[in-house]
């Protein structure tokens, strides 16, 4: 880059030449073409065109940086850099799902640094293995209900779980205490990371599982439903029950991916049992009421009846079709959100480890993607709320 003082005095900075393979790379990145990333920050058709053959200010090459999400390096080289990301089997049945996005990544990626520090921490412990962890094969033909009840008697789950919470929101939180009181980790979270301007579409994926022996997890989606995400809590334990990892959209089909149809079996007689079901059952008049009853989606009460025969597929659609996610209310403050979307087994043990001195503070706030200060504040309302 060349740089001279005009006749006016002021300052003329001459465009960098960048190879257009790594353009071109980073505006995908973007999720932008070279041309769309051109028009939006050149204003005059020759600027634009410049940009387009490979040439680019400092300043427009950092922003280009920016919205890609990569070193500003990274621009200078000769041709794409290979980036290897974590591996995840794609479980998803909605047909012509979009490829998953650098946001879903880049949570994976989060995900699994958090898990790959509990495996050591809990390793160097001497903890053991989780028996549940692929207890059952992961065959389509198995019955339902027999994994089903093993994970309602391996959990604990019980019918008072569901009366003495007061919504969806706090039957999830019952139910993803007693999966963290076994073992394994829940994360829920409706942005990637801390960074509340990058949302996580529910449309690309409602969650994941990874299943483990020693540090076994799920994560939901937080942008679904509240009553979506309960179902989909219990989907991904299915998983892990079956020991099959994968990313999930919980689509209710009756055909596709047939572990994904087998977990959402066992999702829902475990959440509502056949014979609960039909005892309150007397027509499709009441799927909302049998909804709030179970903590469940209209979907989930439809679907229901649908494999009983007890509606047909138009008035399933139909439910389907209406179905809108519900947003939360209220704004919890960031001492209680941050265990959540960072599973607050994972939070309690790395602020503890923390404070012991084991850990270093800098690195449990960067596991857990907040400020030093954040993490001794965790401890302290710990302290205090025991």
């Amino acid at each position: 880059m060349s740089c001279f003082i005009r006749g006016d005095g002021s300052l003329n900075v001459e465009p960098l030449e960048f190879s257009r393979d790594v353009l071109n790379w980073a505006a995908e990145k973007a999720g932008q073409t070279l041309h769309s990333f051109a028009e939006s920050v050149a204003k005059r058709e020759r600027d634009r065109e410049r940009i387009v053959q490979g040439r680019l200010t400092v300043a427009q090459a950092e922003k280009l940086a920016k919205r890609a999400r990569i070193p500003f390096g990274y621009l200078f080289l000769a041709e794409p850099p290979e980036i290897t990301r974590p591996n995840i089997p794609d479980l998803r049945q909605i047909q012509d799902a979009q490829p998953l996005s650098e946001d879903f990544y880049e949570t994976l990626e989060d995900v699994f640094a958090k898990q790959s520090w509990l495996i050591e921490y809990l390793t160097e412990a001497g903890a053991g293995e989780h028996p549940f962890v692929g207890r059952f094969t992961a065959d389509a033909k198995r019955n339902a209900d027999d994994i089903a009840a093993d994970m309602r008697r391996e959990l604990g789950v019980t019918d008072d779980d569901r009366r003495k919470s007061a919504d969806a929101a706090a039957y999830f939180s019952a139910l993803s205490a007693k999966a963290e009181a076994k073992g394994v980790l829940v994360f829920k979270t409706s942005y990637v990371k801390a960074n509340t301007h990058r949302p996580i579409s529910e449309k690309e994926f409602r969650g994941f599982a990874v299943s483990h022996k020693l540090v076994p997890l799920v994560f939901i989606n937080g942008r679904d439903a509240e009553v979506a995400a309960v179902f989909t809590l219990m989907h991904e334990l299915a998983h892990i029950w079956l020991g099959v990892t994968g990313v999930s959209d919980v689509t209710l089909a009756r055909f596709g991916n047939p572990i994904e149809r087998l977990c959402n079996r066992v999702a829902a007689n475990l959440l509502v049992p056949m014979n609960a079901f039909m005892e309150r059952w007397s027509g499709p008049q009441d799927v909302e009421k049998l909804a709030k009853y179970f903590r469940v989606s209209k979907l989930v009460i439809a679907r229901r009846a649908l494999d009983n025969k007890l509606v047909d597929q138009a008035f399933y659609d139909e439910v389907a079709a209406n179905t809108q996610r519900v947003k939360s209310s209220g704004k919890p403050t960031a001492l209680l959100t941050i265990p959540v979307r960072n599973s607050k087994k994972f939070t309690r043990t790395i602020v503890a480890s923390a404070m012991s001195g084991q850990t270093l503070l800098r690195d449990a706030a960067s596991l857990l993607n907040v400020k030093p200060d954040t993490v001794v504040a965790l401890a302290k309302g710990r302290a205090e709320h025991g």
